[in-house]
């Protein structure tokens, strides 16, 4: 598929689309022009951020030629349930409304029409918008792209700063949406695979068909003794010009991730970090699952407050391991004196009672040896 930018044409007068006897028939040209533009950028192939950055840049700028900039009330505005961004750090919306507020809205939001208006570019832009209390924005109207989920996708991975959790779930949706598979099965086939691949060196060949087109990544991938579920997946991800590789490294790992951490990462912990921070597991930390949430918790907020890098996160959470272990391992030592404790608080005066003489004696004997044990031991401590 061609990955050259769109050329510029000459925009038709719309100065009287809206108005007039003629108004059916030139709005009927008016998407006739829009729908070849939309032509243009399912052709487009995303090839790095730099150049769909230019390419989406200079399809706003002849969108706006073609249908102009209208002014569109907030209200009538929906978010894309199929955002891959689904977070929104609050300081990003600030930083935003900070700029609408100084600088006005320097360049439109792209629409969708459905029923009501859906956001495709700019939501961001939209909720500072609302924060800001605005009552409409500038914005250019599409119609709707096939693929929608893809299309999105492709503008987050590579022009937005997407944290892991939500590019994780934005690339399983797409790949689950292509497939027959179920979503939880997809981070184990590509872990299957590339284990497979990397054992038999040539994960490297497949991360090399990254700059490659459609018809060469597919010749190699059946050279490569696939299942058609394993090549479905690592297809999918070259398509969106993902390094499987680093997808099952770094990306797919969050999906696994405790709910805390998950939810930290929503509120900007970094995911390697969360990652590390994971090794604070109850089995981990010999302990209970809540006694290893209130660790991780506490543990997290250092790392977050501190400012902390992946490595000395990984120090840390190594430190917080040790020193688990060694208070384990002083309850332990712990544990048969209280138990012998709680055993003799059990020995009734009837029980007593009914115990031969001989027991009773030995019982004595023994008793008055470990008290003079204690005493020696509570004399040098002193």
């Amino acid at each position: 598929m061609s990955s050259r930018k769109p050329t510029a044409r000459k925009a038709p007068d719309l100065s009287n689309y809206f108005s007039g006897a003629k108004q059916s028939q030139q709005l009927s040209e008016a998407e006739e022009e829009i729908l070849k533009l939309k032509a243009e950028i399912e052709e487009l192939r995303s090839s790095g951020s730099n150049e769909l950055e230019a390419q989406l840049k200079e399809l706003r700028e002849q969108l706006q030629s073609q249908t102009g900039i209208l002014s569109i009330p907030i209200e009538q505005i929906e978010p894309n349930p199929e955002q891959p961004r689904q977070t929104f750090l609050p300081e990003s919306v600030e930083s935003m409304s900070r700029s609408l507020n100084s600088d006005g809205q320097l360049q439109p939001i792209i629409l969708i029409q459905r029923e009501k208006l859906l956001l495709f570019d700019g939501e961001r832009r939209w909720r500072s918008a609302k924060a800001l209390g605005w009552q409409a924005l500038q914005a250019v109207i599409i119609p709707e792209p096939e693929s929608l989920h893809r299309k999105a996708l492709l503008t987050s991975l590579h022009r937005e700063d997407l944290n892991p959790l939500d590019k994780a779930e934005a690339i399983v949706r797409e790949i689950a949406s292509n497939t027959e598979l179920d979503p939880p099965d997809i981070p184990r086939i590509l872990s299957t695979v590339v284990r497979r691949l990397n054992m038999q060196k040539r994960m490297n060949v497949v991360a090399e068909l990254i700059a490659e087109a459609p018809e060469k990544q597919q010749e190699v991938l059946a050279s490569l003794s696939l299942s058609d579920y394993e090549q479905a997946v690592l297809s999918i991800l070259l398509d969106l010009q993902l390094n499987p590789a680093s997808i099952d490294a770094n990306i797919f790992p969050v999906l696994s991730l405790a709910d805390d951490l998950k939810a930290s990462i929503r509120s900007g912990l970094k995911g390697m970090h969360a990652i590390a921070l994971q090794k604070l597991s109850a089995r981990n930390l010999g302990v209970s699952e809540d006694e290893a949430h209130a660790i991780r918790t506490e543990t997290t907020k250092k790392v977050i407050e501190e400012n902390l890098s992946v490595i000395a996160t990984r120090k840390v959470v190594s430190e917080v391991i040790a020193n688990q272990a060694s208070e384990t391992e002083i309850k332990d030592t712990r544990k048969p004196v209280s138990q012998e404790v709680r055993r003799l608080q059990k020995l009734s005066f009837d029980s007593l009672k009914k115990a031969e003489r001989s027991q009773l004696l030995e019982l004595q004997d023994t008793l008055r040896q470990k008290l003079t044990e204690i005493d020696k031991i509570l004399k040098d401590a002193e």
